[in-house]
């Protein structure tokens, strides 16, 4: 490794204050624990990646289950005198480790825990950084389900950190915000959006996307793995990011080079990842008012889900994932509500099993279920700035979530008499807009002024599948499709039919599913005879 232990220690010593108080009680590390620790130094230490792998996904989360389910890990400072030798850059990983368990298990999180976290990160990533600056690899080799955890965990910690500090300055106890006051530059957005940006840059990951054959010798993500994953999921949390801060735009944007249509693009290798990228950029098009985008994107990213299993449940990722799902299918059928697309047949049992009575209230528009649904669906948004602690009559704690859910509701207003006269319209091929006033219980020019408000609102930019995320053609989205001539309203009806290559492709798939089953029923009746 070029991260040499003997050269950063004493930073790493006294980045440790925190901890000092608690280590100095004894602390007892069974026997398997010390075993894990031992294997997972010589792992990094080699480099072996396969076995850093099943240490990391399966022994450390048995362990876990086994010996820490309510406790905390062992603290660095035994895990360093047990090792009995000054392994910086492991310890550095290990207290990610540390912390991140006690993120996920332990509640509340102590303050101290929060300031630990944010020194440690900041170790880790400054010597990623110093590494990739000098035109080095990353400095160390770590599985890619790891990597992306450590960026994925960095943000989430900024992200409670900020929803603490809104809390915290709400409730305004004085030795809570004294310890805010004193700590200002904790978790700051301005920070953590800048390690991202680095490590995107001097990792050439834009570069490599664009290229990927290309380099002509300029190392980098040209010809370190390590160094093209921790780049490609640093524009991953960069996405989600911008996301959680209001800004769809930028955030998508930031994604213009992903590898989309790659055979195999990179964020397949980590379901997590996948999940966060459809996620974030189904959000992103759903607040931009591309509903038949966001209903696409969240429609493949779920087909993917119901197809697979590969997840480690033992993971503290399982749990998220899970709850992942669930909010993209409540996003799902907001965007069918407020804009009706047909839906993926693979979709329809569970949205019937487990969400039919969302499906409904949504599609009756009363605003209420829109608001409660998008609260339990959306990111959770935090604020760019850290409360301003010298004035907090007047503090909103919880101001970034209201600014954004005021948005969509109020597209959801602009859209409540959308269905009404959509429904009136599909039994006419034309009609006299006096006759469709009566119907709709209007008055002539209020009537006017929804139709303009029905032309503007079903017209959407579209992706044509070719370009960045954000390019897309204007298309008419709506059920029906129609024009005004005076005093009469021409209409032509809009029913979207499947593509027929899909249907068949996918009555193609099913059946050679059933042949495979046919197939091992028949060597397993043919064996067991």
């Amino acid at each position: 490794m070029s991260l040499h232990p003997s050269t950063h220690w004493a930073h790493c010593q006294g980045d440790s204050d925190f901890e000092e108080g608690q280590v100095r009680k004894a602390e007892v590390i069974p026997d398997a624990v010390d075993h894990f620790l031992g294997s997972l130094l010589d792992s990094i230490k080699s480099s072996n990646i396969p076995e850093i792998n099943k240490l990391y996904e399966t022994v450390f989360n048995q362990l876990t289950e086994r010996y820490y389910n309510k406790t905390k890990w062992p603290s660095a400072y035994a895990v360093g005198e047990a090792l009995g030798q000054n392994e910086a850059l492991f310890l550095i990983l290990y207290k990610e480790l540390y912390y991140r368990h006690i993120y996920a298990r332990l509640n509340p999180v102590s303050f101290e825990d929060r300031v630990g976290s944010w020194k440690n990160y900041t170790q880790l990533l400054d010597l990623m950084i110093e590494n990739l600056s000098d035109g080095e690899d990353l400095g160390i080799q770590l599985p890619a389900q790891w990597l992306w955890d450590i960026l994925d965990e960095f943000v989430y910690h900024y992200q409670t950190y900020s929803t603490y500090c809104h809390k915290t300055a709400k409730m305004q106890k004085e030795k809570e915000v004294k310890e805010l006051r004193d700590n200002p530059g904790i978790f700051e957005t301005t920070k953590v959006l800048n390690y991202l940006h680095q490590l995107v840059r001097f990792s050439l990951i834009e570069e490599w996307l664009a290229d990927p054959e290309g380099g002509n010798g300029q190392g980098a993500a040209f010809t370190d793995e390590s160094t093209r994953l921790i780049g490609y999921f640093a524009l991953m949390q960069l996405l989600r990011m911008h996301s959680l801060l209001g800004d769809y735009r930028l955030a998508m944007e930031t994604i213009e080079s992903i590898d989309f249509r790659a055979e195999v693009p990179l964020f397949y290798r980590i379901p997590a990842c996948h999940v966060t990228v459809f996620y974030y950029l189904g959000f992103a098009y759903m607040m931009m008012r591309r509903y038949v985008d966001a209903s696409r994107t969240f429609q493949d990213i779920l087909v993917f889900l119901s197809k697979i299993s590969a997840v480690n449940s033992l993971s503290y990722q399982y749990d998220q994932m899970l709850k992942k799902q669930d909010q993209m299918y409540v996003l799902l059928l907001i965007c069918n509500a407020l804009c009706p697309q047909p839906l993926d047949e693979s979709l329809e049992k569970p949205i019937r099993e487990k969400h039919a009575d969302k499906q409904m209230y949504l599609q009756q528009g009363v605003e209420g279920y829109f608001e409660d649904w998008f609260s339990y669906a959306c990111p959770k948004f935090v604020a760019a700035s850290m409360p301003d602690l010298e004035n907090l009559d007047n503090f909103n704690a919880n101001e970034a979530h209201q600014r954004q859910l005021h948005l969509f509701l109020q597209e959801v207003r602009q859209q409540q008499a959308l269905p009404t006269i959509g429904s009136y319209m599909k039994l006419y091929t034309s009609l006299q807009t006096s006759k469709l006033a009566q119907l709709c219980e209007m008055d002539g020019e209020g009537l006017r002024d929804q139709l303009m408000c029905v032309m503007h609102k079903t017209r959407q930019l579209v992706h044509q599948k070719e370009g960045t995320p954000l390019d897309g053609a204007l298309q008419p989205c709506g059920e029906v499709e129609f024009y005004l001539d005076g005093d009469m309203v021409h209409i032509n009806a809009q029913k979207p039919q499947r593509p027929h290559a899909d249907v068949f492709l996918e009555h193609i798939v099913k059946f050679q599913d059933i042949l495979k089953r046919a197939d091992r029923l028949e060597k397993t009746s043919s064996s067991s005879t």
